[in-house]
């Protein structure tokens, strides 16, 4: 295990971006929202991901040199083309696009169309959030899921994220994915041989499995509910804009199609849209903040705000240092060797 400080992990992953093949000022903006995800412990969304990035920029699927585009233009809609872009930079400027709309029109709406791996898309809505709009995010992808009923991927796990500003804290910020556990973690369980809870994901065959080296994709969480949001995303982000992912891929019978992801960014602003004052709007908030928080627990713990958790973790992060296990610092180390990039911890290869 190596602790590094955020910052340095920060440069690294930019330099190892830059390095294979990515343009710089995209190269930071990735690293950002990385180390964003690995601050607050969701590590399968941090820079675990940087060899696969890097395979993509070799391969093309994601794009170094993208020039991402506005498609398609209304007072309150935008579409990006993100022109196969890192998805952290199409998010990051959906966000962009998405802000003076909400201040023009009360609501600001961004498909991206044609991105990659957009990350954690708390990232995004908390980014939102924080200027004082609300914001929310879905993303589509490939089939990675179960169909709940179906014995094959049929969905992606989707996920969605709301963020509702807070004066005085940290904006209230929603993060999930439709799939009783993420992609990203499913992939950590096998290559880190945990077991899986029951339930989360199922085999070849459609049967569910706690075997993480049998498990090819999750369940749907809470069933059909959850492949149902999925498949409403799909419906949302790809349909809706031309640039359908499931479909196409689903009855492809040739090599599996490139990566791809789709997205919308949606953003609210109180002070145009609230019937009452933002200021009465923000004491509706914190009144129901108070309400849920002087709830009886029922474990003996505090009764917890969604991504309170992982806030409290990246503050304690950023002072003390982001934990990287064996495993993520070995391929990183191995990664960095082959681009002549040096590491920001003594390097332990992953074959040794």
């Amino acid at each position: 295990m190596h602790v590094i400080d955020a910052q340095a992990l920060r440069e690294f992953a930019a330099a190892l971006l830059g390095a294979g093949g990515l343009q710089p000022d995209h190269a930071a903006e990735v690293a950002q929202v990385l180390v964003w995800a690995d601050l607050r412990g969701v590590e399968s969304h941090g820079v675990s991901r940087l060899p696969l990035y890097l395979r993509w920029l070799r391969t093309g699927e994601m794009n170094g040199a993208a020039r991402p585009r506005v498609a398609f233009s209304l007072p309150a809609l935008q579409v990006l083309d993100a022109d196969a872009a890192p998805g952290a930079v199409s998010m990051k400027m959906a966000v962009a696009m998405a802000t003076p709309m909400a201040r023009d029109c009360g609501v600001g709406v961004v498909m991206v169309r044609g991105t990659t791996h957009t990350g954690a898309l708390g990232a995004y809505t908390s980014a939102l959030a924080g200027t004082g709009l609300v914001g929310i995010a879905l993303a589509a992808s490939g089939p990675n899921m179960f169909y709940h009923g179906a014995a094959a991927p049929g969905v992606s796990t989707a996920p969605l994220s709301i963020a509702v500003p807070r004066h005085g804290d940290g904006p209230i910020v929603f993060d999930m994915a439709s799939g009783a556990i993420a992609f990203g973690r499913l992939q950590e369980a096998r290559a880190q041989g945990h077991t899986l809870a029951a339930g989360s994901a199922a085999d070849a065959s459609g049967r569910p499995t706690t075997d993480a080296h049998d498990a090819v994709a999750p369940l749907p969480l809470g069933g059909p509910k959850g492949s149902g949001l999925a498949l409403m995303i799909e419906l949302v982000c790809s349909a809706m804009t031309g640039a359908q992912i499931l479909a196409p891929a689903l009855s492809s019978t040739d090599t599996p199609p490139r990566h791809r992801q789709n997205a919308m960014v949606l953003a609210f602003d109180l002070a145009r849209t609230a019937p009452q004052s933002p200021d009465q709007a923000q004491a509706q908030v914190s009144a129901l903040v108070d309400a849920i928080k002087s709830l009886p627990s029922s474990t003996g713990s505090p009764v917890l705000l969604p991504g309170e958790r992982g806030g409290a973790e990246s503050v304690r992060r950023a002072a003390h240092g982001i934990p990287l296990g064996a495993r993520t610092a070995g391929m990183l180390a191995d990664a960095a060797a082959s681009l002549g990039i040096p590491v920001p911890w003594s390097p332990r290869p992953l074959h040794s």
